[in-house]
């Protein structure tokens, strides 16, 4: 094909997507409204995107980046002379390799007899029980206490098979901080890692701490937490995929690190998962970090919080509440006099893209809605709250009734074409599996996702 014809095939695909750009959604993407971000970034993106982080030796510049990157997140985060840290593809990998470290170090002290396990709250994110089932962990998920971390079910439940306790700075359905500093006593009193996902909070977090807000400790100033992984290409601004994981001393990297010199070919040596990996990604958190700086990561955040209290604000007004306490850039709203199905589908009208949430019944969780705030939103949030006034007085064409109707009859069929069609959300999906066994959900999905691609 010409050049011309393979660039309108592309101009045509786009199409088919939301602008990540407006404002509009409130996951995926983390829009600061700033060109110069992006100009800085597809800049660095396209000087080293051909040049491959398999080995530093030959792309020496691989190494300034990452020392530079790590370096700031490290300084984010407290730690010291002793800390060290990789640059990852994202917050799923940097959070493998602290499932890893923590196997193998576990493996050093008590052998390969026992099953390592992780204790989680059930609010952790799911790469933790995706990095179990690849590295043969088990995950003992803990119950929750005002949306939270249940310290009491972790000092009941941590045993000498823990390798690993997980918490979330904050958690990404409801936005909320565990409490480090309680359980980090325990990891401590018993010996036991402890790993913060601050993918989500670690470039914000701090900042709004800066600004005046009371952020619980959750980084390397409360002992016992001994690895935190966090997002530069969520609230660092950075493309995908970029990503940190630090860890308290340089022998657990050694633990999460692969090292392979019988090979004849060559001497194997990977920081992170992926071997073969582009320096564009890396080159970008660099060039977005340098541009924005302490000064300018506090002045975004700034706008995080305007963004939060104006929307907060206007939807309380509109009859929502918050699951649990708002302390991040995540809302999480529900409203039980109203069809959030319904909402979700007649909000979507005016070109938002929100998520439903299903609810945590046995720790009195109602289903609700998830909203990752970004700068951008500081600038349409009145426009929001307009449009969210709108939709819960429209009558929906979609509602939970029907799409309940429709599953209780089989009718996933009718139900996965609505969806690819647009006309029903996505976000059903979790509250119509609720209802089927486990397994038989994976295998729903998976065979889904095979036709999908197929």
């Amino acid at each position: 094909m010409s050049i011309d014809i393979v660039l309108s095939i592309l101009e045509m695909v786009e199409k088919e997507d939301l602008d990540p750009h407006s404002g509009k959604l409130f996951a995926y993407v983390y829009e600061t409204g700033d060109e110069n971000i992006r100009k800085i970034a597809q800049k660095a993106l396209q000087m080293f995107g051909e040049k491959n982080l398999l080995d530093f030796t030959v792309f020496k510049s691989a190494v300034f980046f990452e020392k530079e990157v790590v370096g700031f997140a490290k300084n984010l985060m407290h730690g010291d002379v002793s800390t060290v840290g990789s640059y990852t593809f994202g917050g799923t990998e940097s959070i493998m390799l602290a499932v890893k470290a923590a196997r193998d170090y576990y493996r050093k002290r008590e052998g390969k007899a026992v099953v390592p396990e992780i204790l989680a709250p059930v609010t952790i994110h799911p790469a933790f029980l995706k990095a179990a089932d690849y590295l043969g962990l088990k995950v003992i998920r803990m119950p929750i206490k005002e949306a939270k971390a249940d310290v009491d079910a972790f000092a009941e439940n941590i045993s000498e098979k823990t390798a690993l306790i997980a918490l979330s700075a904050p958690n990404w359905p409801f936005g909320t901080i565990d409490p480090v500093e309680e359980i980090a006593e325990i990891a401590l009193e018993k010996n036991v890692l402890l790993h913060v996902d601050a993918c989500l909070g670690g470039f914000i977090l701090p900042f709004f701490e800066m600004l005046g807000e009371k952020i619980p400790l959750f980084d390397f100033r409360v002992e016992g937490v001994s690895s935190i992984s966090l997002d530069v290409h969520k609230y660092g601004y950075a493309p995908k995929g970029a990503s940190v994981v630090l860890f308290k001393n340089p022998e657990l990297k050694k633990c999460s690190m692969y090292v392979d010199v019988s090979s004849p070919g060559y001497v194997f040596v990977n920081q992170a998962v992926l071997s073969s990996r582009p320096e564009g990604p890396l080159a970008a958190s660099f060039a977005v970090v340098k541009y924005l700086g302490v000064d300018g990561y506090k002045e975004l955040a700034a706008k995080v919080l305007s963004a939060r209290d104006k929307i907060y604000r206007g939807m309380k007004n509109l009859g929502f509440e918050s699951v649990g306490k708002v302390e991040s850039s995540v809302l999480s709203l529900y409203n039980e006099d109203l069809d959030l199905m319904g909402f979700i589908n007649n909000i979507k009208k005016f070109g938002w893209q929100l998520h439903l949430q299903k609810g945590l019944k046995d720790f009195n969780i109602p289903d609700n809605i998830h909203l990752a705030l970004s700068p951008v939103h500081e600038s349409v949030a009145e426009k929001f709250i307009r449009d969210a006034e709108r939709a819960i007085e429209m009558k929906p064409e979609v509602d939970s009734k029907q799409i309940f109707a429709l599953a209780e009859k089989g009718k996933f069929a009718d139900i996965i074409k609505g969806i690819e069609e647009g006309r029903i959300d996505s976000s059903v999906i979790p509250m119509l599996l609720e209802a089927i066994p486990e397994e038989m959900a994976v295998e729903l999905i998976k065979n889904v996702v095979i036709e999908w691609f197929r």
